[in-house]
């Protein structure tokens, strides 16, 4: 695996390598891709900062983008309007209900998706006397307060024990494998570990476009190593950044994309 100071050495990097060095040359949905498959880099000095390249102009739309994103991601919404004012794009994405599957910030942050109420009630007939309307009704009142976000679930995980290796940040969710999907979450999960005071962090994503994904994703990515540590500072006042690392099943750049990535790289 590839170890980079910073984020934009990790970006231009691996934007040269795959461009320079594709595992495969093939057309997903018809379009032409350079590909490198199971790819992983590491950012031994991570910060939440614009990616920047050798294109100036390049990393103007790069820096505009990123703070939008990065705000709608941290406002929780899941609105496909609410991102259309960002780019046009989301707006093909949108699910029936006008929202989008791709809303991390809502994800991990809003969305209740972890627990087991049954389990950590303990409601049971016997408990109960064998009344199963009074469990039904225990668990509709109470159920809710076991579910917890992702990112509650890595907190309560990384608190309850420094050395877990249980603090794990859920992106893709079951209800998104649906035939007609128009937004198949790209990334599926991150991990928290503590070792020695530092927080690591790792982001496993299932597909990644460097030109219009990975430049955007990774300074937020990022940026939740800082809101981890923020929330355990208390229990742990020694805790620091420590080193991010990327896993990608698909990294890939578009045959269309050629000039700008040519442009970042200072090629052209």
């Amino acid at each position: 695996m590839k170890s980079y100071e910073n984020i934009h050495e990790a970006y231009l990097g691996t934007l040269a390598d795959v461009y320079d060095n594709p595992d495969y040359i093939c057309s997903p949905r018809d379009q032409k891709i350079r590909e490198k498959l199971y790819y992983g880099f590491q950012i031994t000095n991570p910060r939440n900062e614009a990616i920047r390249t050798k294109d100036r102009e390049r990393n103007n739309v790069i820096n505009n983008y990123t703070k939008k994103e990065c705000d709608l991601y941290n406002s929780g919404t899941n609105s496909a309007e609410d991102f259309g004012e960002a780019s046009k794009f989301w707006l093909k994405l949108a699910n029936p209900d006008g929202t989008v599957n791709s809303a991390y910030g809502y994800l991990i942050k809003h969305k209740k998706s972890h627990g087991n109420p049954i389990y950590e009630l303990g409601a049971s007939p016997d408990m109960l006397g064998g009344n199963l309307e009074a469990v039904s009704e225990k668990l509709m009142q109470e159920s809710v307060h076991c579910m917890r976000t992702p990112w509650e679930w890595c907190v309560d995980a990384l608190r309850s024990d420094k050395d877990t290796r249980q603090a794990i940040l859920r992106f893709s969710l079951p209800e998104h494998f649906y035939k007609g999907n128009k937004d198949m979450t790209c990334t599926l999960d991150g991990n928290f570990h503590i070792r020695e005071n530092k927080l690591l962090f790792r982001v496993h994503m299932r597909s990644n476009d460097l030109t219009l994904g990975l430049a955007y994703d990774l300074p937020w990515f990022i940026s939740l190593m800082n809101d981890m540590v923020n929330e355990l500072k208390d229990l742990y006042p020694n805790l620091e950044v420590g080193t991010y690392t990327h896993i990608v099943d698909s990294l890939h750049i578009y045959d269309r994309d050629e000039e700008k990535i040519l442009k970042m790289l200072g090629r052209k």
